[in-house]
């Protein structure tokens, strides 16, 4: 999983992309890490905080945890309308919320901010189970 699977994503969430303005090219205001009009709110900027192997079966890796960090900049307070829309939107697809930083507001340039974090694990080769999905038999001792 990359950063533009995730706008991806997010771009097929109808309810999301009702709340988000379109910039000139027409295209919603969900960005991959810069946006081209730093003046076009609400919006939304996913960067890639943290990747990693996390299961490996024969020293090859077949587990990788992603991790996405979306802030969401606004005129206007719509950051609880909008982060419970990413959450949404996300956790249909596998993804889980890993942190929520407050929110804040930047009194100088006017602007409500909120990060929320969210990681994706991704099984690498679907053949084989990755270790963090494998369930423990319980075991009788006669």
């Amino acid at each position: 999983m990359d950063c533009s699977k995730v706008v991806d994503l997010l771009l097929q969430n109808l309810q999301l992309i009702a709340m988000l303005p379109v910039d000139e090219t027409g295209h919603p205001a969900i960005y991959q890490i810069l946006s081209p009009e730093s003046e076009l709110f609400p919006r939304i900027a996913v960067f890639e905080s943290a990747r990693a192997y996390t299961a490996f079966a024969d020293d090859a890796p077949i587990e990788e945890r992603s991790e996405f960090r979306l802030d969401i900049y606004a005129r206007i307070n719509v950051l609880f309308e909008m982060s419970t829309l990413l959450l949404t939107a996300l956790t249909v697809e596998g993804f889980t919320r890993y942190a929520t930083i407050q929110d804040d507001y930047l009194p100088e340039q006017g602007i409500y901010v909120k990060s929320v974090v969210f990681e994706y694990h991704e099984q690498l080769d679907p053949e084989l189970e990755p270790l963090s999905a494998a369930k423990e038999e319980p075991t009788c001792n006669p």
